[in-house]
C-alpha cells in the first residue's frame, strides 16, 4: 500500500507518524493523539496463483463445459476488485510428464507436464492482462476425453508444478490455490500400472501432498495454499452419475487438511465456482494489523466512505491474537480502495 497523508485532527497535542504491514506487504500510516487513533491505507489484495486439474478421461466432456461455460462465476470476482492473478490448467495424466518419462510408455514424456492450452498462439497462462480471458480458458479447459482412465490428480499438480516448463507460474509472495475437478478418485502410487486399492503398500499419502505444497510455496496451508476440489461426495452423486465412477475420499481429505472447498459434482457450477471464488477470497482476506490494542467496541471501519459493520461473515471482525481488523464478504474492498479504522486504544502511553 501507498502511504497516505492523514487529515489534520483538531485539538491535537502531537502527532506521531507510524508505519506498518498488512499480512500482503503494504503499507499504512497511523495518526495518534492523545485518545483516538486512526489508521488510513489503500488497500491492495494478495496476489493469486489458480491450478485448475482437470480430469481428461473419457467421462468428463460434460463436467469441462459446464466448467468452461461457469467460469465467470468463478473470476469475475477477482476480475472486479481489481486482483492480480493467473490461471492455468493441467490434466490428471500429468503426471506421465514426470514420474515416468524414462519408463518407456507411450504417453510418457515431459511435454505432458506442461500447462494446458487451447489456442492459437498458445496462452498457457491467463493473467489480469488476457484479452477475452474467459474465452481463452474455455479452450485451455477443454481438455479432451481420450486422456489416461488412470487419473492421478495429485502426483499431476505436482508435476505440473514442479516442470520446467511451466516455471514463473507461482509467485513467492502469491496464494496457491489448486482446484481438482474429477470423477474419480486418486491413486497416486510408484508403481506405472493402474491400481485403484487404498490399500496397495506404495499409495502416497495424503499428507506427502500437503508437505510438498509446504516446501513448494514455501508457506503454510490455509494461509498460503488450499487444495479444493470439484468432486462426488457421496453415493448420491456417484449413482448419479453411472456406473465407474468413485467418490473422492482422497480428495476431501486434502482439501480438509489445506483448509480447501469441498464441492459436488452433481451440483451447479454456476454455484460451485462462486463458493469457491468466495472461500478463497476470504482466505486472502483483507486484513489490517493496528498498532496498539483497541477498545473492541470503540472500533468503526469505513471502507470507500461506507461504514463497515461488525460481522463475521458480512462486515469486519477483530482477531486479538494478531491484533488485526480483516474484512469479509460484500464489504471486502476493491484494489485501491481507501480504508480507515478509528478506534480508542486501551492504553494511550
Amino acid at each position: 500500500m501507498n502511504l497516505n497523508p492523514l487529515a489534520h485532527i483538531s485539538m491535537m497535542s502531537s502527532l506521531l507518524l507510524l508505519s506498518a504491514c498488512d499480512k500482503g506487504g503494504s503499507q499504512f500510516s497511523v495518526l495518534s493523539e492523545s485518545a483516538q487513533y486512526q489508521q488510513q491505507a489503500t488497500f491492495e489484495p494478495r496476489k493469486l496463483d489458480v491450478l485448475f486439474v482437470v480430469d481428461n478421461s473419457g467421462s468428463m466432456s460434460s463436467s469441462q463445459t459446464s466448467l468452461a461455460n461457469n467460469f465467470p462465476s468463478f473470476i469475475n470476482y477477482f476480475k472486479n476488485r481489481g486482483y492480480d492473478f493467473k490461471i492455468a490448467v493441467t490434466t490428471s495424466d500429468a503426471f506421465y510428464g514426470d514420474q515416468f518419462v524414462t519408463s518407456g510408455c507411450s504417453l510418457c514424456n515431459t511435454q505432458q507436464a506442461r500447462f494446458r492450452s487451447g489456442t492459437t498462439p498458445r496462452i498457457y497462462v491467463i493473467d489480469t492482462n488476457t484479452p477475452n480471458l474467459e474465452s481463452v480458458f474455455a479452450q485451455n479447459v477443454n481438455v479432451g476425453t481420450s486422456g489416461s482412465g488412470d487419473e492421478r490428480a495429485f502426483s499431476s499438480f505436482k508435476a505440473a508444478l514442479n516442470s520446467s516448463y511451466n516455471t514463473g507460474f507461482h509467485r513467492s509472495s502469491a496464494y496457491l490455490s489448486v482446484i481438482i475437478v474429477s470423477d474419480e478418485e486418486d491413486f497416486s502410487h510408484d508403481d506405472i500400472n493402474l491400481n485403484e486399492s487404498y490399500s496397495q503398500p506404495t499409495l502416497h499419502s495424503v499428507t506427502s501432498y500437503k508437505t510438498f505444497l509446504e516446501t513448494f510455496t514455501s508457506g503454510k496451508a490455509i494461509t498460503d495454499f488450499a487444495v479444493s476440489t470439484i468432486s462426488i461426495l457421496d453415493a448420491t452423486c456417484r449413482s448419479a452419475l453411472g456406473s465407474g465412477r468413485k467418490i473422492g475420499t482422497r480428495y476431501m481429505q486434502l482439501a480438509d487438511a489445506t483448509g480447501g472447498s469441498k464441492n459436488s459434482l452433481c451440483s451447479n457450477f454456476d454455484t460451485v465456482l462462486n463458493n469457491i471464488s468466495t472461500h478463497i477470497a476470504d482466505q486472502i482476506k483483507a486484513q489490517f494489523f493496528l498498532t496498539r490494542t483497541p477498545i473492541l467496541s470503540s472500533i468503526r471501519v469505513i471502507s470507500e466512505g461506507v461504514v463497515v459493520p461488525q460481522d463475521a461473515t458480512n462486515g469486519w471482525t477483530y482477531d486479538s491474537v494478531t491484533n488485526s481488523v480483516s474484512i469479509h464478504g460484500t464489504y471486502v474492498p476493491s484494489a485501491g480502495a481507501n480504508v480507515t479504522i478509528n478506534f480508542d486504544p486501551e492504553s494511550v502511553n
